[in-house]
């Protein structure tokens, strides 16, 4: 590991803990611009600005972009949480996994960025969920009604939705024990979850660590995860540590 890897993983544990960073030692101009190359592609360029001291010039540089980030990532969540206002409105019982619920961890939720939000619906619903999504303004590029996973876009909005009717694809496995199989129904176990002027229903904190693990090694097999999966993962596990069963979770 190198000397700037190292000062990278130094910010981001101060910005996890909501602290600033402060370096043992004066950075030049082109190891911050490396430093902040790494958050950018990495996607946690808000966090890394927000928790360091950048060079003076390149803090201009990439001020604009990090506020573009914010702005993008709170209009986002606003449009969110009406649509998911929405949907509770109309009775569809859609369960919140990752995204918000994992935001909410962080000192700053909005410098946090998600791409998307994913919903968990109970099968039978997916016909209504639809409906009433279409009603939003939201259309999808999944023509197959008998898709498990539905992605959705709207017009005019950075918001982005993925609904499941199952959390992995179907066979999806390990072993002998598909991953589907550890979760069984949405609202067999569900919590909900406080938000700033809101809530969401969500996973039983066992059952989305679970998640959280299980998603993680999925990305791992295919593609890879990155350190804001990483991230997710330590900070649930640091704020539900007591009404996580861990034996339960390193049983599953």
């Amino acid at each position: 590991m190198t000397p700037i890897h190292e000062t990278f993983l130094a910010v981001l544990r101060g910005a996890l803990r909501g602290q600033r960073f402060v370096p043992d030692r004066e950075l030049t101009a082109e190891e911050w611009n490396i430093l902040l190359q790494m958050a950018s592609e990495h996607k946690l360029l808000p966090m890394i600005f927000e928790a360091s001291r950048p060079d003076p010039a390149l803090a201009a540089r990439f001020k604009r972009r990090v506020r573009d980030h914010v702005i993008l990532q709170t209009l986002r969540t606003a449009d969110f949480l009406e649509q998911y206002r929405v949907l509770e409105e109309a009775g569809i019982k859609a369960l919140v996994v990752k995204g918000i619920v994992c935001r909410q961890l962080y000192a700053k939720p909005d410098h946090r960025p998600s791409s998307d939000e994913d919903l968990w619906i109970p099968p039978e619903q997916l016909s209504r969920c639809r409906q009433v999504l279409e009603a939003y303004g939201m259309t999808t590029t999944e023509t197959n009604p008998e898709a498990w996973e539905f992605p959705y876009r709207k017009s005019g909005s950075p918001l982005y939705i993925e609904l499941h009717t199952r959390l992995f694809p179907p066979g999806f496995s390990v072993a002998d024990s598909e991953f589907n199989d550890f979760f069984g129904t949405p609202h067999q176990h569900k919590t909900i979850q406080a938000l700033p002027g809101s809530r969401v229903q969500t996973l039983h904190p066992n059952d989305h660590m679970t998640y959280l693990l299980f998603h993680a090694f999925k990305h791992f097999l295919h593609s890879g995860f990155g350190i804001r999966q990483i991230c997710d993962i330590l900070l649930f596990a640091h704020h539900h540590d007591e009404r996580i069963d861990w034996e339960w979770v390193r049983l599953s």
